[in-house]
C-alpha cells in the first residue's frame, strides 16, 4: 500500500516546493504553510487536519490568504486540493460578509416608548420596553430579558419622544462585533449590559404576524450574492495586473 501512495504523496509534495519557489519569485505577500502538502494527502485525517491548520493560519491575515486560496482553487493540478482551498476560500469571505454590514442586537421593541424615572437621574427620560428577545442573538447572549427598559444606548438618553426609532437607527450605524453599552431598568434598578453586536440579518425587518420565514435560505443566498460580487472584483484586479 505505501509503494502504491508513494508516487501521488511524491506529485503533492512537488506542488508545493514548486508553489513555494513561484511565491519566494513572485514576492508573494504570505507562503502557505507546510500543511499544504497534506492537503493531498492518501490519509483522510491528514487532509482534515491540514484543512483545519490551514484555515486557523488564514484567520491571521485573511484578505491575502483568500487570494492564495483563490489561486489554488482553481489552478492546483489536484482536485482534491482544489476543493479543499475553495472550502477554505468560502469561509473567509462568508466571515468577512459577517463583519460588514449593520449592526444587530435581537430584539423586538415596544412600538410606543415609555416615559419614567430612572434612579440616578431627577429629570424623566423615555425608554423602550423589550417584547422579545430572539434566539441566538446577541441580545440573548448579553442577558437581555422580556420587559426590560432600555433606557440608553452607550450613555446617550432620550428625553422627547421616538427613541424607539432613534435607538434602531443608532444600532443600524453600528458595525458588526462592535461592543455597545445598554443600560437597563429592571425591578428598579439600573443594569449595564455588554453587547457584541451581530450583522442584521436579511430578513430583520420582515417578522410579520408571526409568520415563518426562511431566514437560513435567505441568509445563504445573500452570503452567495457576497462571494460572487467578491469574485469578481478580485478578477477585474488580478486583470487589471496581467
Amino acid at each position: 500500500m505505501q509503494t502504491s501512495n508513494a508516487p501521488a504523496q511524491l506529485r503533492v509534495w512537488l506542488l508545493f516546493c514548486l508553489f513555494t519557489i513561484c511565491c519566494a519569485s513572485s514576492g508573494s505577500a504570505v507562503q502557505l504553510p507546510m500543511a499544504f502538502k497534506d492537503l493531498g494527502s492518501a490519509d483522510f485525517r491528514k487532509r482534515e487536519d491540514a484543512q483545519g491548520k490551514l484555515l486557523d493560519w488564514a484567520k491571521k491575515s485573511p484578505e491575502p490568504a483568500m487570494l492564495e486560496f483563490l489561486e489554488q482553487s482553481r489552478d492546483a493540478s489536484d482536485p482534491e486540493i482544489r476543493e479543499r482551498c475553495y472550502e477554505i476560500l468560502r469561509i473567509l469571505v462568508d466571515a468577512e460578509y459577517m463583519k460588514e454590514g449593520e449592526g444587530y442586537i435581537g430584539v423586538a421593541l415596544a412600538l410606543t416608548d415609555e416615559i419614567l424615572t430612572v434612579p440616578g437621574d431627577l429629570k424623566p427620560r423615555y425608554a423602550i420596553r423589550v417584547i422579545e428577545v430572539r434566539a441566538d442573538t446577541p441580545g440573548e447572549a448579553a442577558g437581555v430579558q422580556l420587559n426590560d427598559m432600555i433606557v440608553a444606548l452607550e450613555g446617550g438618553v432620550w428625553r422627547n419622544t421616538g427613541a424607539s426609532s432613534l435607538f434602531r437607527e443608532r444600532v443600524k450605524t453600528m458595525k458588526p462585533n462592535s461592543r455597545a453599552k445598554l443600560s437597563i431598568l429592571r425591578n428598579g434598578e439600573v443594569l449595564e449590559l455588554k453587547v457584541t453586536l451581530g450583522r442584521r440579518p436579511v430578513m430583520a425587518d420582515l417578522f410579520i404576524n408571526g409568520q415563518d420565514f426562511d431566514t437560513e435560505t435567505a441568509e445563504r443566498e445573500a452570503k452567495d450574492v457576497y462571494f460572487k460580487l467578491w469574485l469578481s472584483k478580485r478578477k477585474t484586479k488580478i486583470g487589471a495586473g496581467s
